[in-house]
């Protein structure tokens, strides 16, 4: 349907109008069939070397693309790390429930210390009122060992909390948040690392594609160069239209050398967020859909209410905002306490060792703080209210991307349709141009015009089957659908 105008059939009709004629035609035959011979072993050749090349490819499929762009994705990698970090502090936070338990234990020991010497003397005698009666008694005086002292103790404590105005429940729920804050995060940034996988990916799909039909519109041009070459050799057809298509071929063989440096850049960007080396040749598998069908979309802006991570970190961030006032207003509220140790003390040579056990409590009762509670309460309540604000901004956002990426989406699928009608008919116009070339009636100029437009009319419906791909993802993201099975593993 594409090739270009056999000239046995130009010379077909002209032997008709002219006998002599006859041996000019056996001659293009001749050199007709030289060319197919060579193009023939050209053929095989550049089969031969596909083949060797093929060997070093590597071939991806999309959900493989996904994946290793997941797995290599060191964003992704670092919200994962926060997600483990904030269920450490989950944890941590639990144990503000349990007793803090510690030990203690300390030794002295004072060389430079002498004896406690009490000297003898004589002590009053009182009466039961507290008079002295004149008496005296005498005191022996005594020595105590405190020569170069030491002195050992250790101790064991409990501290409980037992109430203190719900500071530690409101730390734990905060905790909790905080984990699922991170974990929306993750999956947020999921999203982002799939849907530019797949833009690279169909975006690579769609150029290939193109680059084969560039590569078909270069044999046209040069079939057509060496037809218009034997044809002015034979006097048929003047140099300037040889030369023309000439033109043309070279401008078309530039813009597949330049097609050839994007693919591979392209190639590079997939690489890279494949977490593949980036000179490895990477091979697509799947292939553009030629009869796409539209999804359903009707419930689009409920779906991303119920489902976008963004929306939910910040009505996580609404519920901590909410906790962080309760948990500032619990310190204006009494705080009960708790407390047992044991210990143990000696001094060698003054006094035996023992032991000792104590339990205490304590209570603390804020009374005047000087409107302190107030300014504070105040304070977390604008806090709320910002969090607030933010949350139901971010919901008409929400709702006017979501209508955005509906109307991508149909425009993407309109454009599929317009381009296939656009593709069918610069078939039929090459068709119609190239029988009209054949009978004369058109000019080198339209017959290469029309190949230009089958160009574009393929380019352009590839374009559209690729960006109908990326629109579907990109609603998917919106909606908050896109890696919904995803989950987080603890690795």
């Amino acid at each position: 349907m594409y090739r270009l105008v056999e000239g046995a059939g130009v010379f077909k009709r002209l032997k008709q109008k002219a006998p002599f004629l006859q041996s000019v035609s056996e001659k293009f035959q001749d050199c007709k069939s030289s060319y197919l011979r060579e193009m023939k072993y050209s053929i095989i050749l550049i089969s031969f070397l596909i083949g060797l090349s093929a060997t070093a490819q590597q071939k991806v499929s999309l959900a493989e693309s996904r994946q290793m762009a997941l797995d290599f994705n060191k964003s992704l990698k670092s919200a994962k790390l926060k997600h483990y970090e904030a269920e450490a502090q989950q944890k941590e936070a639990r144990t503000a429930y349990l007793p803090k338990i510690g030990a203690s234990a300390s030794g002295m020991f004072l060389p430079s210390m002498d004896d406690i010497v009490i000297p003898q003397m004589g002590l009053p005698v009182v009466d039961a009122g507290g008079n002295q009666t004149g008496d005296m008694i005498g005191f022996p005086g005594m020595t105590i060992g405190t020569e170069k002292l030491k002195f050992y103790n250790g101790q064991v404590s409990a501290q409980v909390p037992i109430y203190l105005g719900g500071k530690i429940r409101y730390a734990n729920k905060m905790a909790d948040k905080g984990v699922e804050i991170a974990g929306q995060a993750y999956q947020l940034k999921t999203d982002e690392v799939i849907f530019n996988t797949d833009n690279a990916y169909w975006r690579l799909v769609a150029f290939k594609e193109q680059l084969k039909v560039a590569y078909k519109y270069y044999e046209m041009l040069d079939s057509l160069e060496q037809q218009m070459k034997d044809m002015y050799e034979l006097g048929l057809t003047p140099k300037s239209e040889q030369l023309i298509v000439t033109v043309q071929k070279n401008e078309a063989q530039l813009n597949l050398m330049k097609a050839e440096n994007a693919l591979k850049i392209m190639k590079m960007n997939l690489c890279q967020i494949t977490g593949l080396d980036i000179n490895t040749d990477i091979e697509v598998s799947d292939s553009l859909s030629m009869n796409p069908e539209l999804i359903a979309m009707s419930n689009g802006a409920g779906l991303a209410m119920a489902n976008r991570n963004d929306l939910k970190i910040l009505d996580g961030q609404v519920a901590i905002s909410e906790f962080q006032k309760k948990s500032a207003m619990s310190a204006y509220k009494p705080q009960i306490g708790g407390q047992m140790s044991y210990g143990y003390m000696e001094a060698p040579d003054v006094f035996d060792g023992q032991t000792s056990t104590q339990i205490a409590a304590s209570v603390s009762i804020p009374i005047i703080h000087w409107r302190e509670k107030k300014h504070k309460k105040d304070a977390a309540k604008l806090r709320i209210q910002q969090a607030r604000l933010e949350l139901d901004e971010t919901k008409e956002f929400v709702q006017l991307e979501v209508q955005q990426y509906i109307i991508q989406v149909r425009e993407a699928y309109e454009s599929i349709i317009l381009a296939k009608k656009n593709k069918e008919e610069a078939i039929e116009s090459l068709e119609e141009v190239t029988a009209s070339f054949e009978a004369g009636l058109n000019t080198t100029t339209d017959l290469l015009n029309a190949q230009a437009s089958w160009l574009s009319a393929n380019a352009e419906l590839l374009n559209a089957l690729a960006g109908y791909e990326v629109a579907k993802t990109a609603y998917m993201k919106g909606t908050g659908q896109l890696g919904s099975e995803l989950t987080l593993t603890n690795e």
